[in-house]
């Protein structure tokens, strides 16, 4: 037993340790390096991470490529290949040739492992309705057992020494046989395997009791951007209307307008326009900048109202209506295309232009969504595009119309997941709770998030809907939402068969107890085998360590793979290079030599062989 139970301890115990402990931290002056705790580096800190170090906080590289083992977080084994500009996770491992150099974004008290830890403490303190029902029903079962063990230890003598013995014998059999250890054990013991085992995937569940929910959820309500996408956009289209005022100068009131939004959408626009070699315009002052839940953005720009937003918003300020039929035909053309739409407008102007802005689906959805359908269980999906640009991305999925929920605010998702958990109460067969999944990413999800049975959040998502969640996907892939639901309905049934074989056995010993045909020692193998048994059954929800083992083995495998084919990579850049050069202008200095070249990416390897 305790072997058995030490390896979810470690399990979880391993994850506590992803915690760096130091930071190696750049002098902004000096340049020099100095080691600090981890946890006194501040935000905006630069900090140096040399191959093999752990990366002390989230952050974002500044310089250096290399390949990162987030394995600890994600449960991926693959490592990821990181350069500038892209974003990186505390305790997470610098696994490749090159050092990184980071810029923190978040303290390490606030950093991807901290939660992760924060997120695992929370889940072994969180008890299920079931461990609490056996909890309870063992406090009221001890106290009867032991007194019906008295009676008959002691009342059975008073009609005779051979009686007395006869069921004094038989009341310590029920003693021993009637213990409740299997039946308490069966419970936390496999909600511990199954938590540990969804921690090593990368799924954080916060406890038992969401746990045993997960596997009994019939219909799951997805949010569209982030979730089922990537929320990451691109401006495809944009057109202005009328000649009032020139493309440039409404690329500048739009830039302006979005630039200081948190949609994923505004950043889009953003680097739309700068494509176009169009700034945000420092002559223009901004005022009253506000945003308009489920409709669009507004603002004062030189005294004028400017207007960005969908549709919807455009026909409440009576503007929508103005538009040729021309232009309407071009906005649904864009949006049939899976596009969202959205428009501009300045005062005394009207509308001046519009936009088509696209999101890439995420590569697993439609698999996962064919997987989930399959299951049995009822996929929505839930979005404030319009109807349109929702249907085209619904299909890439396999959805149907009637699947698809468009333009909605954030308090109609709220609406919509309170109506389908009072329509599932009212489902309920034979008393099987049938739940109800909202998984989402963003702020706006946050109160759907939390008054659905069960919730899941992205880890690429807003901090607060992994707070308001009651699972998170730290590595926002799909794949492990539907991982995670076949480990709940598996808790499920290893609770159901441990309790049921608890009672089973003691049922039959207990027979054969009555009938005389049992012994004591016969009555302590199985209650202690009993014990055993559901301790195992319950550890059988761990992967093994030949799995983890052979997880570990592919990884460094790839990593090297990777750094192979990066250094055949970059050395066939450089012939390429060298054969390029036009010899009768060369210069008289001799051309590169392997052994001369000065990367930082391989500086380990102590000689090169071969010349150009």
């Amino acid at each position: 037993e305790s072997r058995a139970t030490a390896r979810a301890r470690n399990a979880l115990s391993a994850i506590v340790c992803l915690r760096p402990e130091r930071a190696n931290v750049i002098n902004p002056i000096t340049k020099e390096i100095v080691v600090l705790p981890a946890a006194a580096v501040a935000v905006g800190a630069t900090v140096s991470v040399r191959t093999g170090d752990k990366i002390p906080c989230d952050g974002i590289v500044l310089e250096g490529n290399s390949t990162v083992n987030e394995s600890s977080l994600t449960g991926e084994s693959r490592p990821v290949h990181k350069g500038p500009s892209n974003l990186v996770s505390g305790g997470t491992i610098n696994t490749g040739s090159t050092r990184l150099v980071i810029k923190t974004t978040a303290t390490s008290d606030n950093s991807a492992v901290a939660r992760l830890i924060r997120l695992v403490e929370e889940a072994q303190a969180n008890r299920s309705e079931t461990e609490k029902f056996v909890d309870s029903f063992a406090k009221v079962y001890t106290p009867i057992v032991v007194l019906l063990a008295f009676c008959m230890c002691t009342i059975p003598w008073a009609f005779g020494r051979e009686t007395g013995r006869f069921w004094t014998m038989n009341g310590l059999i029920t003693l021993v046989i009637a213990c409740p250890c299997a039946l308490i054990i069966s419970t936390p013991v496999t909600y511990v395997a199954g938590l540990a085992a969804a921690a090593q995937r990368g799924v954080i569940v916060k406890g038992g009791a969401h746990l045993e929910a997960l596997g009994r959820v019939k219909s799951i309500a997805f949010d569209k951007t982030g979730t089922l996408s990537e929320g990451i956009f691109a401006l495809m289209h944009f057109s202005t209307i009328g000649d009032r005022r020139p493309r440039k100068e409404v690329l500048e009131y739009l830039a302006l307008m979005e630039a200081p939004a948190s949609h994923p959408l505004s950043d889009a626009i953003v680097k739309g326009a700068a494509n176009e070699q169009v700034a945000i315009p420092k002559h223009l002052t901004l005022e009253d900048h506000t945003i308009l839940p489920g409709e669009g953005i507004t603002a004062v720009v030189e005294g004028k109202h400017v207007y960005v937003g969908n549709e919807k918003l455009f026909r409440r300020l009576g503007l929508y209506d103005n538009l040729s039929n021309a232009d309407v035909e071009t906005a649904h053309k864009w949006t049939r295309t899976g596009g969202t739409l959205g428009y501009i407008s300045i005062e005394g102007d009207g509308i001046v232009g519009f936009y088509c802005v696209a999101d890439k689906i995420r590569n697993e959805s439609m698999e996962v969504v064919k997987r989930l359908k399959k299951m049995g269980i009822d996929i929505t999906m839930l979005t404030g595009d319009q109807r349109p640009a929702a249907i085209g991305i619904g299909n890439q999925i396999g959805l149907t119309e009637d699947d698809i929920k468009s333009q909605l605010l954030p308090e109609d998702k709220l609406d919509f997941i309170s109506n389908a958990v009072e329509a599932n109460k009212a489902k309920r067969c034979c008393g099987t709770k049938r739940n109800v999944m909202m998984v989402g990413d963003g702020v706006n999800d946050a109160p759907a998030l939390a008054l659905a049975d069960v919730s899941v959040a992205m880890g690429e998502g807003a901090a607060l809907a992994m707070e308001t969640a009651d699972v998170t996907l730290m590595d926002s892939n799909l794949n492990k939402l539907y991982y995670i639901i076949i480990m709940g309905r598996r808790v499920i049934r290893t609770i159901i068969e441990n309790v049921t074989f608890s009672l089973a056995t003691k049922a039959i010993v207990a027979g054969f107890t009555f009938a005389g045909k049992a012994s004591l020692w016969a009555a302590i193998a199985s209650d202690v085998g009993a014990m055993l048994i559901v301790t195992l059954n319950g550890m059988k929800l761990l992967p093994s360590s030949r799995r983890v083992r052979e997880n570990e083995l592919v990884a460094s495998g790839e990593r090297e793979a990777s750094d192979e084919a990066a250094r055949s990579s970059y050395f066939s850049e450089m012939r390429s290079r060298a054969f390029q050069i036009d010899i009768a202008n060369a210069p008289s200095e001799p051309l590169l030599l392997e052994d001369d070249v000065k990367d930082d990416r391989f500086a380990d390897e102590e000689e090169t062989t071969g010349n150009y």
